[in-house]
């Protein structure tokens, strides 16, 4: 099917980020052999400011602001994110239309000192700037010093020296060919990931049809049942940046979802834990996520109010 259209694309201006542009461009050449993609980069506020943690200035939503703003001013026709950085809720003046085939997601652990997390001496500092990930670490590790740590990928493998250890992605390493940086992959019993984390979301005005028709064709169907239940989850329950919390859905060879969930105290003091599964559809997907935040805010009720917004 030939397109003969030029299509304007927003995304952070890291080279992850256009690299995540060129994978998705390269799924949709198969149905649209002759799509061009016109690319504009944005520093978003996320990116700007890098001395202070995210949930002091805004949280992830930071990393989409002026990327939303862009399309729903109609200045690009699609904006292109990882899920992971997309806020429970988005512009209602846009809608978020296919999310690509999930890569791995689980977190990993990079040093120049050492192997394993669990190598790691008494009191050791480690880099990070997720609510997420310190509190889980310090629920493994109460002794580890977690301080502040952003930056894009090059800049935080550039500031190891600073830190006995962070963790990344998986993902974010592997899609731009930066493996041998990985010490440790870390198993998701250990560090649940984020929701979303591993696939991209592609933002698109509501009522843009024939772009929407375009970049459905990216869709791919089972991680856009684990991800709708994960975002739901965090919908429903209240989350924000600021909340410690994970949500990870897997299908599995019998067609079947099983959705795990974390939320914590910041320091990791306190934690409730869920897991539930239901037929790997959309319709029962998004009435699982909304079900689990349900139990969660009556079962863990104090934690609930005391962490989410």
């Amino acid at each position: 099917m030939a397109c003969d259209i030029k299509i304007r694309v927003g995304t952070r201006q890291s080279h992850l980020a256009l690299t995540q542009v060129s994978e998705v461009k390269k799924i949709l050449e198969i149905t649209y052999p002759n799509i061009e993609f016109e690319i504009f980069p944005v520093v978003t506020s996320g990116d700007k400011i890098q001395d202070r943690n995210l949930f002091d200035i805004g949280g992830k939503a930071l990393f989409i602001k002026e990327i939303e703003e862009d399309l729903v001013n109609n200045k690009i026709d699609v904006a292109i994110h990882s899920a992971k950085d997309v806020p429970p809720l988005v512009s209602p003046k846009t809608t978020l239309v296919s999310f690509t085939k999930r890569s791995d997601a689980r977190d990993c652990f990079i040093s120049q000192k050492y192997n394993s997390i669990s190598q790691l001496p008494i009191n050791a500092t480690i880099g990070t700037s997720s609510p997420r990930r310190k509190a889980i670490l310090q629920k493994i590790r109460p002794d580890l010093k977690i301080v502040n740590f952003r930056g894009n990928i090059a800049t935080r493998l550039n500031k190891l020296d600073q830190v006995d250890g962070s963790i990344l992605s998986y993902c974010g390493l592997e899609r731009i060919n930066l493996q041998n940086h990985i010490k440790e992959i870390i198993p998701t019993d250990i560090i649940l990931p984020a929701g979303g984390q591993g696939s991209l979301a592609i933002q698109v005005r509501s009522d843009d049809q024939k772009i929407i028709e375009i970049f459905r064709q990216a869709n791919d169907q089972k991680t856009e049942i684990c991800v709708r239940a994960e975002r739901v989850f965090l919908e429903e329950l209240g989350a924000s940046c600021y909340t410690p919390v994970a949500v990870y859905g897997q299908i599995n060879s019998s067609n079947t979802l099983n959705l795990r969930t974390i939320l914590l105290d910041k320091d990791g003091s306190e934690l409730f834990e869920l897991s539930s599964s239901c037929e790997a559809n959309l319709e029962d997907a998004i009435d699982l996520g909304k079900f689990m935040a349900q139990k969660t805010k009556k079962d863990a009720h104090l934690l609930v109010k005391k962490i989410c917004n």
